[in-house]
C-alpha cells in the first residue's frame, strides 16, 4: 500500500478537477465579473468551538502559499488536454489572497460559522473545495473527536468490491465532504488495489492530487454555480440552462460533456436541452430528486428527440452508497441506459463512534454556494426543495417565473 499522508499536502492540486475547468471557462466568458459566495451548514447541530475556529483561521491563512509547480503544470498538460495552454499559463502564476478574499467569524451566541468569499470570479473560484475540506477537518479535529481511522481501508475495499462485482463504474467524489485528508488518502489507496478488469471498475477521482498519486484519471465536469451565475448575469431563468450549456461547449468543444440537470429543476433543464445540445453532450448528471423517475425522464426525452438512449450516459452523484448505486445500475440496464456514479460522503466521511462502534459518527452536511454575481442574486432550485439556495425573495421570484412558464415541478 502506498504511504498514507497524515496531513493534507501543500499542493494546489488538492482540489477537484471541475473547479479548474470552470476557472478556464470563467476566464474566457466572464473575466471581470465579481462574486460573493457563502458557507451554508445544513446541520444546525454542527456547532464550532474556539479551538476549531482558530485552527480554521490558521489553515485559511496558509492558502496564500499554494502555487502550481512546474511538475503540476506538466501533469495537467499531459493528463487534461482540454485545459488550454493559455489557462495553464494563468494557473502557473495564480495566487490565493485569503486575507483579502475571505471573511470568517464565529457567532459566540450560536457557535455557528459565518464565512464569505468575495472578489473577481476568476480569482476566487478555487476557494470552495479547499475551504469545505478545512472546515470539516477543523470540526472533526477539535469538536467531534469520537472517531478514528480504524477499519477505513477495509471498508472502502469492501464497498469498491461490491460495486465492481455488480458491474458499476464509479468515481470517488469525496474531497469536499472528507473528514480529513488522511481519510481520502486511505480511500484512494484502497480503491487503487481493486481489479481494473472486473464487471465494473473505479474510473477515477475528482481530486487531482490523489489522481496523480494513485495513477487514476482525474474526473469532473461542471458545478451548479456555472448555470446559476449565467442565469443571473444574463437575466433569464427560462434559458439559463441553454446559455450555460452553449458557453461550456464553446470552451471545451465536446470534452467534459456531461450536462448538469437540476440547477433550476430538471423540468426547466429538459425544456432547454434540445436536439442540438442533446447530440453535442454525451450525457447528463443527476444530483437531486428520485433517480428512478429521472431515468424514465431521460429515456423519454432522448427518444422524443430521435436519439437512441443507449448511446448516452447518466452520471449519478446524489448521496449515493453502494446498495443504492447497484439498484440504479440495475434499472438503467433494464432501460438500456449507460450509467456511472460519483460517490462522495459515503466514501470519505463514513465512520462509527470510537466509543461505540455500533453508533454512527454523523458526517458533515456543508456547502459553499454562489450568492451574487455583479451584485445580482444567484439561486439554485433543486429537484429537492430543501436544497434550494439563495436569497429567499429571489428564490420566490425564480419559482414564480418558471411556474408561469410551466417549467417548475
Amino acid at each position: 500500500m502506498t504511504d498514507i499522508e497524515e496531513q493534507a499536502p501543500v499542493s494546489i492540486l488538492d482540489q477537484d478537477l471541475y473547479k479548474f475547468c470552470m476557472q478556464q471557462a470563467v476566464l474566457e466568458h466572464y473575466p471581470e465579473v465579481t462574486v460573493e459566495y457563502g458557507f451554508i451548514n445544513r446541520d444546525l447541530t454542527m456547532k464550532f468551538n474556539e479551538p476549531a475556529f482558530r485552527q480554521l483561521q490558521a489553515d485559511i491563512a496558509k492558502l496564500e502559499h499554494l502555487t502550481a509547480t512546474d511538475d503540476d503544470i506538466r501533469y495537467l498538460k499531459q493528463t487534461c488536454p482540454f485545459l488550454s495552454s493559455g489557462y495553464l499559463d494563468f494557473l502557473s502564476s495564480f495566487r490565493f489572497n485569503p486575507l483579502q478574499d475571505i471573511t470568517c467569524a464565529l457567532d459566540s451566541t450560536t457557535s455557528m460559522l459565518d464565512l464569505r468569499i468575495h472578489g473577481k470570479w476568476s480569482q476566487v473560484i478555487l476557494y470552495e473545495i479547499p475551504l469545505l475540506s478545512l472546515i470539516s477537518q477543523a470540526y472533526f479535529t477539535k469538536v467531534d473527536t469520537d472517531w478514528n481511522h480504524d477499519g477505513q481501508y477495509e471498508h472502502i475495499v469492501a464497498k469498491g468490491t461490491q460495486l465492481i462485482n455488480a458491474g458499476c463504474n464509479f468515481a470517488e467524489f469525496g474531497t469536499r465532504r472528507r473528514r480529513d485528508f488522511k481519510t481520502q488518502d486511505i480511500v484512494m489507496s484502497g480503491l487503487a488495489q481493486l481489479p481494473s478488469d472486473g464487471p465494473g471498475r473505479c474510473t477515477g477521482t475528482s481530486n487531482v492530487y490523489l489522481a496523480r498519486k494513485y495513477n487514476f484519471t482525474p474526473v469532473g465536469t461542471v458545478g451548479h454555480e456555472w448555470t446559476m451565475a449565467i442565469a443571473a448575469l444574463e437575466g433569464t431563468y427560462e434559458n439559463g440552462n441553454s446559455l450555460a450549456l452553449h458557453k461550456w461547449y464553446s470552451t471545451f468543444k465536446g470534452n467534459l460533456g456531461i450536462a448538469l440537470t437540476d440547477t433550476f429543476g430538471s423540468k426547466a433543464f429538459f425544456a432547454n436541452f434540445d436536439s442540438e445540445l442533446a447530440q453535442k453532450y454525451v450525457g447528463v448528471r443527476h444530483d437531486s430528486g428520485d433517480p428512478f423517475k429521472f431515468i424514465d425522464t431521460v429515456r423519454s426525452h432522448y427518444t422524443s428527440l430521435g436519439i437512441d438512449p443507449s448511446t448516452k450516459v447518466v452520471v449519478f452523484s446524489d448521496g449515493l452508497y453502494p446498495n443504492m448505486a447497484i439498484a440504479i445500475q440495475n434499472y438503467c440496464n433494464k432501460c438500456s441506459l449507460k450509467c456511472s456514479f460519483g460517490i462522495g460522503t459515503n466514501f470519505t466521511n463514513d465512520f462509527s463512534c470510537a466509543s461505540n462502534n455500533k453508533q454512527k459518527s454523523k458526517a458533515a452536511n456543508i456547502v459553499i454556494k454562489l450568492l451574487k454575481c455583479n451584485d445580482k442574486y444567484c439561486v439554485k432550485l433543486s429537484d429537492v426543495e430543501s436544497k434550494h439556495t439563495g436569497n429567499a425573495a429571489e428564490v420566490a421570484r425564480a419559482q414564480n417565473n418558471l411556474s408561469q412558464l410551466g417549467l417548475l415541478h
